[in-house]
């Protein structure tokens, strides 16, 4: 089996009494984008942050490449390239100018900053004053100082957070195009699931420190279960004539639920209502969203 390019066991971070992240074992395969989706304070920035080596973890242990962190992060570090805080910029000087700071740190030559301009799509804006950029340019640009090094793995804390509609697309196209046209594995944050759902080949759900879901996305997707929604005409009286027979079907926001995408058992619950002078005004297949699951999963994980 190949090396995971991430894998943590038991990874727990401690503040006090209180476990911000609470035993979780990632694993993140070569090639992917992997999704880390959470809401707000659910433990991805700490996370993000054990793995990069900025804080300590309390308890459990962590692997880039198979090298254990923080133990050799030094040398791991050379492989890995990362968007996690704000990114500062220098905004009375260009694009180019910016990137050279970096590639004079890092050692890289000049060509490289070329390079991470055109994957970016900065080539024509390189001599521009970053002071000058949209929010969707400087993002670019702090994802082009992160791949300066010619990194393996790339590490986004919600890079695409604050952004306008026109700078997510940006964005997230870039990160689809990193494992594809460049090998990079992608590790992205998100506590959107829409964003994530849009770019992930595989996910990590993280909900008050705890890892609820892990898995493709596909997995994730195979979750929505499929039901038949009925508009009918009186539908306390109609679910009441429907349990009466038998049928196994509720009442959800004013409308009969049939947990069932069969369409003979549809058919059959039509035909109930009419012969009984019911009217029946709309039948809809339906399935949950991938919003409604990531709530369903949360829900399910905060129950004692």
């Amino acid at each position: 089996m190949e090396t995971p390019v991430v894998e943590t066991h038991a990874l727990t971070k401690r503040y006090k009494s209180r476990a911000v992240v609470d035993r979780i074992d990632l694993r993140v395969g070569r090639g992917e984008i992997y999704g880390f989706l959470g809401l707000n304070g659910a433990g991805k920035t700490t996370t993000i942050r054990m793995l990069m080596g900025l804080i300590h973890p309390s308890e459990g242990h962590m692997r880039l490449f198979g090298v254990p962190v923080p133990a050799e992060r030094l040398h791991v570090m050379r492989r890995v390239g990362a968007l996690v805080e704000s990114p500062s910029y220098y905004g009375h000087l260009s694009g180019w100018d910016n990137l050279r700071v970096l590639a004079v740190m890092l050692e890289v030559p000049d060509r490289r900053i070329a390079e991470v301009l055109e994957i970016v799509g900065l080539s024509i804006e390189a001599k521009k004053k970053v002071k000058d950029y949209s929010l969707g340019m400087k993002q670019r640009l702090a994802i082009a100082a992160a791949l300066l090094g010619s990194p393996e793995l790339l590490v986004l804390d919600e890079p695409t957070n604050g952004l306008d509609p026109a700078g997510i697309h940006e964005v997230r196209d870039l990160i689809r195009r990193m494992p594809r046209e460049h090998g990079i594995t992608v590790l992205v944050s998100s506590h959107l699931l829409a964003e994530v759902d849009q770019m992930a080949t595989s996910v990590g759900v993280i909900h008050a420190g705890r890892l609820i879901f892990q898995g493709p996305i596909g997995d994730l997707r195979a979750r929505s279960r499929g039901h038949v929604s009925l508009s009918v005409d009186r539908p306390a009286e109609a679910l009441a004539l429907l349990n009466g027979q038998g049928r196994n079907v509720r009442l959800a926001e004013g409308r009969l639920r049939l947990d069932s995408l069969v369409p003979e058992d549809a058919a059959a619950l039509v035909a109930a209502l009419v012969a009984r002078d019911v009217p029946v005004y709309r039948v809809e297949e339906q399935q949950l969203s991938l919003e409604e699951i990531f709530l369903e999963l949360t829900a399910e994980a905060s129950q004692p």
